[in-house]
């Protein structure tokens, strides 16, 4: 996927045997157990007697590499990948261990590598495990380099992770249908998951509400099926979204802009769409009420919802779901300048709904908010979903491994949490009520965008519920904690980490495409 200058970093192949060239042999294991698939027997031998030496047996998220032979100077590893408890196995011990074995990859410099998958595993599908390595591998092969320069030193690219070319290996005759369409849909999602870490990860200074919107652009044209409009400040001014107007009216030169994807499947064009929507505050000073400087410049992240909704437009484009869709980036800077919005300006939002100005810094409802309220008006969605990296509180309550989700619906929220469980991205249901609603109240307005420390999570989903029909299934995701992470995790290298891909992707393909 050469978009934008991100690149992939595998090219993912299906076989039944390993290619002569491969420069490493990789297979997994069962804590304590020993090691599963059925590898060659030369191969399986030799990996009988590793698993046997090894400290870690198996244990989850480890891995070991053993030389077999080194034939004039090209070396051929063996690795071994822990899967951990067999009584516990999920799709993602599976992800855990191919990125495991990855990045050991990385590590030796092996660019050509066999991956030996096998035949179902207690409630683990051969077609399942084959699309979890997929998945486990790609995003732990991914690398945010594009920004490195001539000053880098030779060091520090020690462990950098080469391009690879990696066969997933199943033996036991031809390879089923199955397989092949679990791990093609695996590998779309992956890739498109990268993307939105690529967007992500890159600085204001070459992301800001125009460029996005022109990345967003040439995105489109390269993805058959999707289409991109753009609506700039004269147009929002027209629609009366005062509050993405006012959120970007700080930055004078790098002005507010809407996103506008659709995507709509030859057999089902008419059909009501589904509406996502993403806060894509590019950079976020916290406008006048500013924020601290320590760690401002992680702000950047504050476009993570945006370019998660991007890449599961593009993913559903490539993957052809059968389900129309609309994705929204609500695009903006949140600067500080003479034409910076202020607290106690009152805001008549694109609904109608009047918000008093309590903290600039909660601006990430406010562009939302337009977002949401425009396109449930144009599109008239059969649901819609919201992501953002939204408040600080999401974290205090959660940590930085689970999402926070609002919604009224409670038939929504267990989709969202099923499919979650089923991508290893984890959600919990936080309150949305009238005692939520009745805390923002404003006394000069409808309402404030921000009431104090208090439920802090909880007042930003009330205060987008004030621009949603409550008839109509919709969920606030709120991904401050889980869009990016300042260490490593077992598929994610610091930096943005593109969560919510692979959950709404799994969402989307389990609604009725008629029914509402």
């Amino acid at each position: 996927m050469e978009n934008m200058g991100y690149r992939d970093e595998v090219k993912l192949f299906l076989g039944t045997a390993a290619p002569a060239d491969a420069q490493a042999l990789v297979a997994f294991a069962v804590e304590k157990q020993g090691v599963i698939g059925d590898l060659p027997a030369a191969v399986a031998a030799v990996a009988k007697r590793v698993f046997a030496a090894w400290p870690a047996k198996g244990k989850a998220r480890q891995s070991i590499a053993h030389l077999l032979e080194n034939r004039g100077g090209k070396p051929q590893w063996l690795i071994l990948a822990g899967l951990g408890d067999g009584a516990k196995l999920d799709l993602n011990c599976y992800r855990h261990a191919a990125a495991a074995a990855c990045r050991l990859c990385g590590k030796y410099k092996l660019s050509h590598v066999c991956v030996y998958s096998h035949s179902a595993v207690n409630s683990v599908s051969a077609a399942d495990a084959a699309a979890a390595i997929a998945e486990g591998w790609i995003l732990a092969a991914y690398r945010f380099e594009e920004l490195k320069g001539t000053a880098a030193a030779p060091a520090d690219k020690e462990n950098q992770l080469p391009t690879q070319s990696v066969r997933l290996a199943l033996a036991g005759g031809a390879i089923s249908p199955a397989v092949k369409n679990a791990v093609r849909r695996a590998s779309v999602i992956a890739q498109a998951q990268n993307l939105a870490r690529t967007l992500a990860n890159r600085p204001a200074n070459i992301i800001n509400p125009p460029s996005l919107a022109k990345a967003a652009g040439e995105l489109a044209r390269q993805t058959p099926g999707l289409r991109c409009k753009v609506l700039s400040e004269g147009q929002l001014a027209k629609l009366n979204m005062n509050g993405l107007l006012a959120v970007g009216g700080g930055s004078i030169d790098t002005p507010p802009r809407l996103i506008v994807l659709e995507y709509r499947p030859a057999q089902n064009k008419t059909a009501d769409p589904v509406l996502l929507v993403g806060k894509s505050i590019t950079f976020d000073t916290g406008g006048i009420s500013i924020k601290p400087a320590d760690k401002m410049g992680k702000m950047i992240y504050d476009k993570c919802g945006g370019t998660t909704v991007l890449a599961i437009m593009i993913a559903a484009a490539r993957l052809k779901l059968p389900m129309p869709l609309v994705g929204l980036l609500a695009a903006a800077e949140n600067h500080v300048s003479h034409k910076a919005y202020r607290p106690g300006d009152v805001l008549r939002m694109h609904n109608g709904v009047t918000v008093e100005v309590t903290n600039t810094d909660a601006e990430g409802r406010l562009v939302l908010a337009d977002g949401l309220a425009w396109g449930i008006e144009n599109y008239h969605p059969r649901a819609a979903v919201d992501l953002a990296t939204l408040t600080g509180g999401v974290i205090v309550a959660l940590g930085k491994q689970i999402a926070g989700v609002m919604t009224r619906h409670t038939e929504l929220f267990e989709q969202l949490q099923k499919a979650g469980q089923k991508s290893g991205e984890n959600l919990w249901r936080l309150p949305l009520g009238e005692e939520q609603r009745e805390q923002i109240k404003s006394d000069a307005a409808d309402i404030v965008n921000s009431a104090g420390r208090d439920g802090q999570p909880l007042q930003g989903g009330a205060f987008l519920s004030y621009f949603v029909d409550e008839k109509l299934p919709w969920a606030h995701i709120d991904i401050a904690g889980v869009a990016d992470t300042e260490k490593d995790l077992p598929q994610y290298g610091k930096g943005a980490t593109g969560w919510g891909v692979r959950t709404l992707i799994n969402w989307l393909e389990q609604l009725n495409v008629k029914g509402r």
